[in-house]
């Protein structure tokens, strides 16, 4: 599935495909559409795996915000991720953040007990949830075309999608 979308946000404007492969479910791609909204200032960008920025650390997140000289400022990743890639990404990574955008708190809250007790400097992994009937609105907002506007600021959403009004605030985990 494809998700073309036209976000007005915090002032800005922008258009975004996302481009989703076979494996990715809807609500995979809901979450990079919430990522590329709360994000929004920063430019996040959809690297390939022959991104220069990646050059040294073997994997590829589902977002960057790239930092400007050629490095990462957030490396953002959607729903399930492997503590293996976790823990190398966290320890390659040596400026900017790295953040997880998950569907509900309760599957939050067993991840960073996970990322606490298995990843090293797991301490600089952010883990954002949905809360859990805001992400099902979200993701049932969401068509192959997409409009939004409003504002977003940290953790807190406030916008409208497809004529669906959002205010929301994620919670951090």
């Amino acid at each position: 599935m494809t998700l073309r979308c036209e976000l007005n946000i915090n002032g800005g404007s922008r258009r975004i495909i996302i481009v989703g492969n076979e494996e990715e479910t809807h609500e995979h791609l809901a979450l990079r559409l919430a990522a590329a909204v709360l994000f929004f200032d920063g430019e996040p960008v959809e690297p390939g795996p022959s991104d220069h920025a990646l050059a040294d650390i073997g994997f590829v997140p589902d977002l960057m915000v790239p930092d400007g000289i050629g490095g990462i400022k957030v490396w953002i990743e959607c729903g399930n991720v492997a503590v293996n890639k976790l823990t190398k990404v966290a320890r390659r990574i040596k400026e900017g953040r790295l953040v997880i955008l998950k569907e509900r708190a309760d599957s939050g809250g067993r991840l960073r007990e996970v990322i606490k007790n298995e990843v090293r400097n797991g301490e600089r992994v952010e883990v954002w949830a949905w809360p859990k009937e805001e992400f099902a609105r979200w993701n049932s907002a969401i068509q192959e075309s997409n409009y939004l506007y409003g504002e977003a600021s940290g953790l807190s959403l406030n916008l409208v999608l497809n004529e669906a009004a959002f205010s929301v605030d994620l919670i951090s985990c």
